[in-house]
């Protein structure tokens, strides 16, 4: 009987991955056609369909039908008294606040342009608060300070990530009560400037949405308005929604060849990675960097290190540009942090300090993906390192810097905080596998004081880890959490008690759609007030987590 539940449960699991892996394949193909449908994509948003559809009122009649299918969608997914920051969650009165402001619009008709002044100081104030804290260590502009004409200072502005500098100002301009001040005319010069080639403000729905509202109340007509407006047309769900943002191409892909490669591609799975290989090497910017959408949005660290991780089992030439760069961008502290303030225009872009919101998740990221480059690959039929000689000696100091930091960020439970996710988990299980499969094998610090050091981080992450699976078998809130999690304990290379990840990837094949798709959780984390779910992420993280089980599960 014991040998019979075995088997129907290897089965169960082989057919969820089967499932799972079609499902990511299928969004893979569609990012190399340059477009994700709902079911792939980005999860929608209220917060910034409510935004986009205000913007499209404005505009007028031209795309009446597309705020028109915004609204519809509202209409649709009320839940009793309001709408939540996620697809229905639980009311939140500031989203409401602004899917109020957009029925508002739409039913004031040719006064459109007389409600907005009366309304617009609300909108700034709300998508301000929305805006606030967003994650631990973004140290911004003190609310004084968000006003016009100080936002426009160098100094100040400087407080904020690239991404987040048009918001402030696009908010600052229509929280303004004096439109004939000096400062209306450098605030609408510098959301000008700002737009890129696509129509966008960094290929952003919440930031193009903003800086459409704050230009139209400026008066501003004109082809730069008609290109935003085309550009978040173009970014809507047949429904009627949009997502946050735009979506993580670079993020899926990197992390799509990883799940592949691990696991043994199939021959459907081969030809997409042979397809997709020129793709991502194609988007990265002169200097080694990615955007998570390329080629017009902002460098990210992270996005270049899960690039530079999928570009090493490739053994792509160009690897060596990204660990340059990343080299180049560590902080005096050992850590890594997300966005660089860059010159000139994507994709010829320098990256440079200052970088904002260091990050346990993307120092991991960083360090994994250094490891990588470190070591021996075959590039254009010859055996040649992925990092020049010189460089070499440089690294260790690199690495050792970074994993000294990250261990500083251990709490006394053995818990590492997260920045880009909600929960502990998410950060905790990364390095826990990192620390498993990387830092404790290497030679050169095994015995010293830094040894000691990650093998009692260690011990401890993996006490926290094991005593925080829920009755469920899960971990967290997510399946990427379980999945994670999962993942982790399959990496620590000693016995573990025999329930513990067997019950873990029940968990995992119980939230599991028919499409192979898994239940959200919109713990991602895009600011205070737009949490999102990415499926393609979550697919590949489980069937990482799935096919580590099957291997090392019931050692």
């Amino acid at each position: 009987m014991e040998q019979e539940t075995e088997q129907i449960e290897a089965g169960q699991i082989s057919e969820s991955i089967k499932l799972a892996r079609a499902y990511a394949l299928e969004g893979g193909e569609q990012i190399l056609r340059g477009r994700l449908d709902e079911i792939h994509g980005v999860s929608a948003s209220p917060g910034a369909t409510a935004l986009a559809t205000l913007a499209l009122l404005l505009l007028g009649s031209k795309y009446k039908k597309n705020s028109q299918a915004g609204l519809h969608w509202f209409r649709n997914t009320r839940q009793n008294q309001g709408w939540g920051k996620v697809p229905g969650g639980d009311p939140d009165e500031e989203i409401t606040q602004l899917v109020q402001k957009a029925f508002i619009g739409n039913r004031s008709g040719r006064l459109i342009h007389y409600f907005l002044p009366s309304q617009v100081k609300e909108v700034a104030n709300i998508v301000l608060a929305l805006g606030q804290e967003v994650v631990p260590g973004m140290k911004g502009p003190q609310p004084d300070e968000t006003t016009l004409p100080h936002i426009l200072s160098e100094r100040i502005i400087k407080k904020l990530p690239p991404y987040g500098r048009p918001v402030v100002v696009a908010a600052a301009l229509l929280a303004a009560q004096d439109l004939k001040q000096d400062s209306i005319g450098k605030a609408v010069t510098y959301l000008c400037d700002c737009q890129m080639d696509d129509g966008s403000w960094s290929e952003d729905i919440v930031v193009t949405s903003l800086a459409v509202i704050a230009l139209v109340r400026a008066k501003i007509t004109g082809g730069s308005l008609d290109k935003a407006a085309q550009w978040l047309v173009s970014k809507q769900y047949p429904r009627g929604a949009w997502p946050a943002f735009d979506q993580l191409f670079t993020w899926s892909v990197g992390l799509a060849i990883r799940c592949f490669m691990e696991s043994g591609p199939s021959p459907a799975e081969t030809d997409w990675i042979r397809r997709a290989t020129p793709w991502l090497s194609a988007g990265q910017n002169a200097d080694g960097s990615y955007g998570s959408t390329p080629p017009f949005t902002q460098p990210d660290l992270d996005d270049t290190a899960v690039a530079l991780r999928a570009l090493q089992l490739l053994g792509s030439p160009v690897s060596r540009h990204s660990a340059e760069l990343l080299l180049r961008l560590q902080n005096e502290d050992g850590s890594w942090a997300t966005f660089p303030d860059f010159s000139g225009c994507l994709p010829e872009v320098t990256c440079t300090f200052p970088i904002y919101i260091p990050s346990t998740d993307v120092t991991v990221h960083v360090l994994d993906a250094l490891w990588g480059a470190g070591e021996i690959r075959k590039m254009e039929g010859s055996e040649s390192p992925a990092f020049g000689p010189g460089v070499r000696g440089l690294r260790e100091q690199h690495l050792s810097s970074g994993v000294h930091w990250l261990l500083e960020q251990q709490m006394t439970s053995g818990e590492f905080p997260g920045t880009w996710y909600e929960g502990s988990i998410y950060a905790t299980a990364q390095i826990l596998e990192f620390l498993s499969r990387r830092a404790r094998q290497v030679t050169f610090w095994r015995h010293g004081r830094l040894g000691t050091s990650i093998q009692t981080a260690h011990t401890k992450a993996l006490n926290y880890l094991v005593s925080s699976q829920n009755s469920d078998g899960s971990w967290g809130n997510s399946v990427i959490e379980t999945s994670l999690a999962v993942s982790a304990l399959c990496s620590v290379g000693h016995p573990l008690p025999p329930e513990l990840l067997a019950r873990g990837a029940a968990a995992i094949l119980a939230s599991q759609s028919a499409n192979g798709s898994f239940r959200p959780s919109y713990r991602c984390i895009y600011a205070k007030g737009w949490n999102y779910e990415e499926p393609l992420t979550t697919a590949l993280t489980a069937v990482t987590a799935l096919e580590r089980y099957k291997r090392f599960g019931h050692r």
